[in-house]
């Protein structure tokens, strides 16, 4: 049935390539020889989807496991999905076409809060009930990421849901899943409660504003899963090979997970706090595999901040000999501008230029003090400087506001800035600018978020800089639909199915994104997007207090007073401890390079 509706569709849809699945690496078996079928999903379309590196991850492991089968699948684009719909066609896994409903687990991967209305789809395209409580003998719907540090306001659409690191935990699931088998979905629910790390928010329930067990029998917090030695996981390095290209199409070779430069508004240096670094030869290994395995001519070095790692010089030394004659480029995406060292960006650039970002993320040094950004405006610009006098001839650069603190005089500054970079001589400055979102489980969680209205004031006072620079600026009604769902509730669940049912999908495309669909929405759900915008008191209680990050909110507190008094938190891996929580709750330490400690 899918596979003659293919045949008769794709000549009629974007991107046909999209949807036929078969791809080189991707993992095919016998299902009458595996006891557990796994769907892994992306909620958003195939080019996005297949650049996750978390998810490729998850796929290698479950599929080296010779009694598992794990899939794929992906949310179609529009075009299809509507043709799906006319002809009944449920969603499938590209190994395999066969539809999500029949398999024993669904795994949907939470990676940004404006993806919820596309998690909606997924559930209605695959024929799975919406909620867990209308589930019957339906596949168990799990998820997983990020936005799992506060996963209130999307509870009611999953049975379970893993908090933290999945190399470990989730083949734990998988054993429960292929014990349970067969029993009734409130006894797969209570093992999977035993798994450290995993959520049941079926045996949870919101008083006020907190969330608690229903009985003394579910734990009071959730413990983020973390893996502690890097080196000892398994790595992906049979990339699935895209059948069209992906947005990050090129080899990736996780260098470091995890980053205490304390940056007060960033969730990912909380969620996946401490640092731990591979190996030298970790990935040194990793590369070879991953070029041999796949063709590409790209090494993406992935981590928070990859200049930090402490043996970045020969990691990227050595890379160089081995591959430099192969013209092989390598991209170190996340770079910080006081670790960019000249050196390591001649020699990059001696092979093939990939492009040179930074977020400065703060124009003044004051208010790089309030958000912890510990960067010296002399480290800005002799970092510039350099890159300039090694060839690079465009720069990116990227900002927020409505920071805490943030004065006009703080964006005039960022106008002068720009003026000033487009006058060392780069042929292109861009700047990308977005509005501060505050996000669970930070120092900034307490912090207010501006509105749309003035977000949009800010953005004229900047208009100036498109003299000397590209300036483009973040949707704020989309930052203000972000905002609402990072610190949101359970009562937000009814929000997004309603806003999916007045057309909402596919928030996070600009061409998509209808803020009049979401205004409806709040209406008829009563909810005031204000009320969720508003600063909060820090001795309130939070929709996610129960979700167990491993930093204390005593820690958090003071940092954000500490915010307040333009005072900054130097890093621990250098200058000792400032009792965040986390090491003692997870018996482990910041893990350098080489076994060293910090």
């Amino acid at each position: 049935m899918i596979l003659k509706f293919l045949n008769e569709t794709l000549p009629w849809v974007k991107k046909p390539s999209r949807y036929i699945g078969k791809e080189i690496n991707s993992v095919v078996k016998d299902p009458k020889e595996v006891s557990l079928r796994i769907a892994l999903v992306f909620p958003d379309t195939y080019e996005i989807g297949t650049s996750n590196y978390g998810l490729e991850i998850l796929y290698h492991i479950l599929n080296s496991q010779p009694d598992i089968w794990a899939e794929r699948s992906y949310l179609p684009w529009v075009d299809m999905i509507e043709k799906m719909k006319e002809r009944d066609i449920p969603l499938y896994t590209m190994e395999s076409y066969t539809p999500l409903y029949q398999m024993d687990a669904v795994g949907i991967s939470l990676e940004y809060e404006l993806s919820y209305t596309n998690v909606v789809e997924v559930l209605k395209l695959s024929k799975i009930p919406l909620f867990f409580w209308e589930r019957k003998k339906d596949p168990i719907v799990l998820g997983g990421g990020p936005c799992s540090s506060n996963p209130e306001p999307v509870y009611g659409f999953f049975d379970a849901i893993l908090v933290g690191d999945g190399e470990e935990a989730i083949l734990e699931i998988a054993k429960v899943l292929k014990e349970t088998k067969g029993e009734n979905r409130e006894t797969i629910w209570r093992e999977l409660s035993k798994i450290e790390g995993v959520y049941v928010p079926a045996f949870y329930e919101q008083r006020g504003k907190k969330v608690v067990p229903v009985s003394g029998e579910f734990p009071a917090s959730i413990k983020r899963r973390i893996v502690k030695d890097l080196n000892a996981q398994p790595v992906p390095v049979k990339k699935i090979l895209p059948n069209t290209e992906s947005v990050h199409d090129r080899a990736v070779v996780e260098v470091a997970r995890g980053c205490t430069r304390g940056c007060r508004f960033c969730h990912a240096s909380i969620y996946y706090r401490p640092v731990r670094e591979r190996s030298l030869e970790n990935i040194i290994e990793n590369a070879e595999k991953m070029l041999k395995n796949t063709g590409y001519e790209e090494i993406s070095l992935l981590s928070l901040s990859t200049m930090d790692h402490t043996q970045i010089e020969k990691v990227v030394e050595e890379l160089l000999r081995r591959f430099s004659e192969r013209k092989i480029a390598i991209s170190i995406p996340s770079t910080r501008m006081d670790r960019f060292g000249v050196e390591i960006a001649s020699r990059i650039a001696s092979v093939r230029k990939t492009g040179l970002t930074f977020a400065p993320e703060a124009a003044t040094q004051r208010l790089r003090n309030i958000i912890n950004k510990n960067i010296e405006e002399q480290d800005i610009f002799s970092t510039l400087e350099a890159a300039r006098k090694s060839g690079w001839r465009r720069v990116k650069l990227y900002f927020m506001v409505g920071l805490p603190g943030e004065t006009e005089e703080d964006l005039k500054e960022l106008v002068d800035l720009l003026g000033r970079v487009k006058a060392i001589g780069f042929r292109e400055v861009s700047a990308s600018v977005a509005v501060f979102v505050p996000k669970p489980h930070t120092p900034f969680q307490f912090a207010r978020q501006i509105t749309p209205e003035e977000a949009n004031e800010k953005f004229k006072i900047l208009t100036r800089a498109k003299r000397v620079a590209k300036v483009s600026y973040h949707n704020p009604e989309m930052s203000l639909l972000e905002g609402i769902f990072s610190r949101g509730d359970r009562k937000l669940l009814d929000l997004i199915v309603k806003a999916k049912e007045l057309g909402a999908l596919f928030d996070e495309w600009s061409e998509m994104f209808d803020f009049n669909v979401w205004k409806k929405a709040f209406d008829l759900t009563g909810i005031d997007p204000e009320e969720h915008l508003r600063e909060r008191k820090t001795e309130e209680e939070f929709p996610w207090d129960h979700i167990d990050m491993g930093v204390t909110k005593e820690f958090l507190v003071r940092e954000y007073q500490r915010a307040l008094e333009g005072k900054t938190t130097e890093d621990c891996r250098w200058k000792g401890c400032y009792l965040c929580g986390v090491c003692p709750r997870f018996k482990v330490q910041n893990i350098l390079s080489g076994g060293e400690k910090g």
